[in-house]
């Protein structure tokens, strides 16, 4: 049989290949769309801490150049290493908010400090 034809009820029919269609990954904050996946480098330019007394959730802006988006950590009082001023590589999903658009829950890689050795 030919692995491209599939026979249902007695007729042969072609089978489509599957196809991955791979939904873009967003790379800038310019870039960036609801409900899809993002992998963002930038500085955090503030943060936001949540009251002592409430679970909260941890907030960070970061800007990368071309824009600037909310970075969360839902039930997240603090992040160990995350300040404003440092440099931070983000991936994750973009969600929605009242206030903008949000990488929610994402991984991350804080980038080091080069001193310069001037």
């Amino acid at each position: 049989m030919n692995s491209e034809m599939a026979t249902t009820g007695g007729q042969a029919s072609k089978v489509m290949p599957a196809t991955n269609a791979k939904v873009p990954v967003a790379s800038k904050v310019c870039d960036v769309a609801e409900r899809q996946k993002a992998s963002l480098y930038g500085v955090l330019r503030s943060v936001t801490f949540p009251p002592r007394t409430a679970a909260g959730s941890f907030t960070a802006t970061l800007f990368d150049g071309t824009g600037s988006i909310e970075v969360l950590w839902l039930g997240r009082k603090s992040v160990p290493g995350i300040k404003a001023g440092i440099r931070l590589a983000v991936q994750g999903m973009v969600i929605s908010r009242s206030n903008g658009l949000c990488v929610i829950n994402p991984t991350f890689q804080i980038e080091p400090v080069i001193a310069d050795e001037h």
